[in-house]
């Protein structure tokens, strides 16, 4: 009955201890859901915020472009963002920072014109724990973005020879000044109220963070605590564990402790001492069974000694032939793209909607490889591919694959890239650049003509052997079209490149060009950068 007694008692306390344990682990998980259910409505408060800032820079650039071409559509997409920030119409389930992008391109559809479901930007706001002060903060803004679209309304209606009446709405005819239009939307007064909205967004967004910061740092605090208790009682439970086991044996089970104390004395003094109980029953024939086990134990302890020294020495040689192998696949496959094969993918093929493909090549690289030989051309491609390999890692371009003396890169493949023909067109110019100086430092007369072509492309993987990510479609064609059509120290570009780089790029329009398979189609040169913009400037 004692000993029946002692074990209930102990099973008792280990189960209420292990009752207690699994509750604790309960409210460790809740305590983990408030983090997530913080962390989550901290970023969804910063991106309705961002919406400030993106919607200003669209609609800059809608009105800009609107004063430029007259292009009606840029009009009302302008008057779409408006709708959408005050809920007039319902925010498109695709809509993000590309959404916009995608639109201009003829990607996507516009905004449709109906309020299911619509939301202004500040009930959006207010569907979260928002203090006064973020509320206010976020009116401001909305304020400054406000008095910003009157500016933009009034250059959009110059340019169509509509003025205010003095009462807000554009009744007074007169005639159409595009001057009047750019001096308006691309004035200092103009720019620093895009810059006035970006700095209350950022104040609202620091005030976001700081407060959920506090509020998810005494979150994990009590978390900690929680997870310091818990981890407490686990210990005690494993400690009562030992103990009942240690106690029942010592109390009733004396020939037992021996045997474990022969047990223990065998992680002390080795495998080659014997148990010291001998006798017919069944702790005598558990002593002979430990001693047999022990000599197996021994043995074999030996052969996986040898077996660890001669594995230990294979796993360095396997772990040094990976990263040769790793570093290999990294220089031949972008590195998003080798990591999807290490982790298993067999085929990678995907559609990229929004990319920009560039090729340039040497002028005249016939003549000039005959003169140098071919060790000299060698060593002038190498030079060469060196340095534009670092320009395309400076301007996060990808580049593709050289052929002969042919090179071929790629923006917002097979990362995504908002900004892929800004960063293909900073490295264009760059290019030449680089093969200006090659030029006069190795006393060659060395050009280049490069051609752009931005749209859709599909890429992927080809190959079981020798890999090769390459990209397919009608961009690609017409990028080397345009490249074989170029001047020397040309950059050709297409009508597509041109109206996304329009804002901040000067272009000299050369025309139409003949394409094979397109006929003809309009072609601009890429001339630089624009430093100073002029109300006169026809884009």
């Amino acid at each position: 009955m004692k000993i029946r007694t002692t074990f209930i008692f102990f099973f008792i306390l280990l189960f209420t201890l292990a009752g207690l344990n699994i509750f604790i682990g309960l409210l460790l998980k809740k305590a983990a859901q408030s983090v997530e259910i913080s962390q989550a409505e901290m970023h969804a408060l910063d991106s309705i915020a961002d919406d400030v800032v993106v919607s200003s820079q669209w609609q800059t650039r809608f009105a800009r472009t609107y004063i430029t071409n007259k292009d009606r559509r840029r009009f009302e997409w302008y008057k779409n963002i408006t709708d959408i920030l005050d809920g007039k119409i319902s925010r498109p389930s695709n809509y993000d920072i590309e959404y916009w992008d995608l639109v201009s391109g003829n990607l996507t559809a516009p905004p449709k014109d109906t309020k299911d479901g619509a939301e202004s930007l500040e009930d959006r706001f207010l569907k979260f724990n928002v203090t006064p002060i973020e509320l206010n903060k976020l009116k401001e803004a909305r304020i400054h973005l406000a008095k910003l679209s009157v500016t933009e309304q009034i250059a959009m209606h110059a340019i169509i020879g509509e003025f205010d009446d003095g009462t807000g709405t554009f009744t007074r005819k007169g005639k159409p000044d595009q001057a009047m239009a750019q001096r308006i939307l691309f004035s200092d007064e103009y720019s620093k109220g895009n810059a006035d909205i970006a700095l209350l967004i950022s104040q609202l967004k620091n005030m976001i963070d700081k407060r959920y910061g506090e509020l998810i740092s005494i979150q994990q605090i009590q978390s900690n605590k929680l997870l310091h208790f818990n981890l407490n009682l686990s210990l005690g439970i494993f400690a009562l564990v030992v103990f009942s086991i240690i106690f029942l044996q010592q109390r009733y089970a004396v020939r037992a402790s021996k045997l474990m104390n022969f047990v223990r004395r065998i992680d002390e003094d080795g495998l080659k001492n014997k148990a010291p109980v001998s006798g017919k029953d069944e702790i005598g024939e558990l002593a002979i069974a430990l001693n047999l086990m022990a000599e197996k134990l021994d043995s074999a302890f030996e052969k996986l000694e040898e077996k660890i020294k001669l594995s230990e020495s294979t796993l360095i040689e396997l772990d040094i032939e990976r990263m040769r192998s790793d570093k290999l696949l990294k220089n031949i496959l972008p590195e998003v793209i080798a990591k999807r094969l290490q982790n298993g993918e067999e085929t990678i093929a995907e559609i990229f909607p929004e990319v920009t493909v560039l090729f340039c090549d040497i002028v005249g690289f016939t003549d000039l490889s005959a003169k140098l030989g071919p060790q000299g051309t060698v060593k002038l491609l190498s030079t060469l591919f060196a340095e534009l390999d670092e320009l395309a890692e400076t301007h996060q371009v990808e580049k593709i694959k050289t052929i002969g003396d042919c090179y071929m890169v790629v923006g917002g493949v097979p990362k995504r890239d908002a900004l892929h023909c800004q960063h293909i067109a900073e490295f264009a110019l760059d290019a030449i650049k680089l093969v200006e100086r090659l030029s006069a430092n190795l006393l060659l007369p060395l050009k280049i003509r490069i051609g752009i072509h931005t749209g859709t492309v599909a890429a992927g993987v080809v190959g079981k052997k020798k890999f090769s990510y390459d990209l397919w479609g009608d961009v690609v064609n017409v990028a080397s079209r345009f490249e074989t059509t170029s001047k020397p120290d040309s950059i050709h570009v297409s009508e597509a490149v041109r109206v996304r780089l329009g804002d901040d790029f000067m272009f000299e329009d050369c025309g139409s060009v003949e394409l094979k398979g397109k006929g003809a189609v309009a072609s601009y040169f890429l001339l630089g950068q624009k430093k100073e913009i002029s109300p006169l400037i026809q884009i």
